[in-house]
């Protein structure tokens, strides 16, 4: 019956996917009315997250903060399912690339390279990345409990030629490529909220919260230069996807240093449009449990 019922949801996602941009956006309008004013879809975790984040600003201000943050929302939702049906020509048009030959230089030199994304504007787009390399991108994901439209999502992702890779088979999968001598570029949203066991808990907008330390592991222990990459949303539906470097060289770096420059890098885009990251994710679910160092 699940399975029915994933099929089902999936096969109205295809016909959602198909309709042009403007269709869409109007489902975005109305798909809004009902998350933000009729259903309040997790209300309480935006407010909170936002209280804590930041609490030099009145309730007010964050409550306009909210409001556009879920206009944005039900904007990003589309633009995902959009994904399955997008051509190049229309994604080249909607997210343009500045800097990506920063990449290249290390690639061609034979260095593999990490870029380091967040949940923040449309990363889902962020896959295209693909079409500007020959070196293989593997991007990073989560599984779903459900396998089917976890299958399904990954397929979107995977349009353009990205390698989609469990966050569990990273290291291996990057040991195949190191043997082969084969760079490749592992891209990754790193600020996703790790399971309660990992012990790396750094201060992150104002709020204790814990971060995957695989990234910096892997990065320190193969020596690949950290690219962060940075997406703004110049208009509804259309984005620009920004690199810069933030580590050259992590062998010759610390581990918490390296999640530290991360994590500034993040906060700092963040204050300047908050409106546009993720805040309905529980990233602050967790507490730290007593004995463990917070990296300040």
């Amino acid at each position: 019956m699940k399975t029915f019922f994933t099929n089902t949801g999936i096969f109205f996602l295809k016909l959602i996917a198909a309709l042009p941009f403007n269709m869409l956006y109007f489902l975005s309008d109305i798909w809004f009315v009902v998350i933000f004013y009729l259903a309040g879809y997790r209300k309480k975790v935006v407010y909170r997250n936002l209280e804590k984040s930041f609490p030099a600003k009145n309730q007010n201000e964050r409550r306009q903060i909210a409001h556009r943050f879920y206009r944005h929302f039900c904007d990003l939702t589309l633009e995902t399912v959009k994904l399955n049906k997008m051509t190049g020509r229309e994604m080249k048009k909607r997210m343009k690339f500045h800097n990506h030959e920063l990449i290249s230089q290390f690639t061609n030199a034979g260095r593999s390279v990490t870029i380091l994304a967040m949940h923040y504007n449309n990363w889902e787009w962020g896959t295209f990345l693909q079409s500007f390399y020959k070196s293989k991108v593997l991007a990073v994901y989560k599984p779903l409990h459900n396998k089917h439209f976890d299958k399904y999502i990954n397929a979107n992702r995977a349009r353009f030629g990205a390698e989609m890779i469990k966050n569990s088979q990273v290291l291996k999968r990057i040991l195949i490529a190191e043997k082969r001598k084969e760079p490749v570029i592992t891209w990754l949203a790193a600020d996703q909220t790790p399971p309660f066991f990992h012990t790396a808990w750094f201060r992150f907008l104002n709020q204790e919260a814990m971060f995957y330390p695989g990234p910096a592991l892997i990065a320190k222990r193969f020596n690949t230069p950290l690219i962060f990459q940075k997406i703004e949303k110049t208009k509804r539906g259309y984005y620009t996807s920004s690199l810069e470097l933030l580590v050259e060289n992590p062998a010759e770096m610390e581990e918490n240093e390296i999640i530290k420059k991360y994590i500034q890098r993040m906060e700092e885009i963040i204050r300047e449009h908050p409106e546009y990251y993720l805040w309905s994710h529980k990233r602050w679910k967790h507490k730290r449990p007593e004995g463990i160092v917070l990296n300040e």
